[in-house]
C-alpha cells in the first residue's frame, strides 16, 4: 500500500507543466525515471500510474502516450500488451509539435533551477508559443 510519505517523497521529484509532469531524479540510459518503492528500484511512470489510477495487471505495462521517457503524468499513462508496445516501438514520432513541446518543457525545468531568469524565460515562453515568431527551417534532402 502506498503511503503519503511515498506520495510526498514521489511528488518532490517532479516539475508539472501544463502538460507532461517529468521526473528530475535517477534516470535510466533511456531516459525513464527510476524511483525506490519498498526497497526495490522501479519505472517511476509505474509508480505513478499505481499511486493515482490503481492497480496494473501481470500482462500490462505501462505506456507513456506522449512518448516523452520521463513523464510521470497520470493523464498520459495507460496499459499495453508487451506485444503491442514491442510492435510500435520503432514507430515513435519526433516530430515539430514534439521538438517545440520538449523546448517548452527544458525552459519550464530552467525556470526551477535559475529563479534569478524566470522572468526571462517566461518572456521567452509566451513569445515562443506565437507560431508566427518562431523560424521555421525546412531541410530538404
Amino acid at each position: 500500500m502506498i503511503t503519503d510519505k511515498d506520495k510526498k517523497r514521489f511528488e518532490k521529484k517532479i516539475i508539472k507543466t501544463e502538460d507532461c509532469h517529468f521526473w528530475t531524479a535517477g534516470k535510466t540510459k533511456q531516459g525513464y525515471g527510476m524511483f525506490s518503492y519498498l526497497g526495490k528500484s522501479m519505472p517511476a511512470h509505474r509508480f505513478s500510474y499505481l499511486l493515482y489510477n490503481g492497480n496494473i495487471k501481470d500482462d500490462k505495462i505501462v505506456h507513456q502516450k506522449c512518448n516523452n521517457t520521463y513523464c510521470v503524468n497520470p493523464k498520459h499513462l495507460i496499459l499495453k500488451n508487451k506485444s503491442d508496445t514491442r510492435k510500435n516501438f520503432y514507430h515513435i514520432r519526433i516530430n515539430d509539435e514534439m521538438i517545440f513541446n520538449e523546448s517548452i518543457r527544458y525552459l519550464e525545468k530552467l525556470k526551477k533551477i535559475r529563479p534569478d531568469l524566470k522572468k526571462d524565460i517566461e518572456i521567452i515562453i509566451q513569445k515562443i508559443k506565437i507560431p508566427d515568431n518562431v523560424l521555421q527551417i525546412n531541410i530538404e534532402n
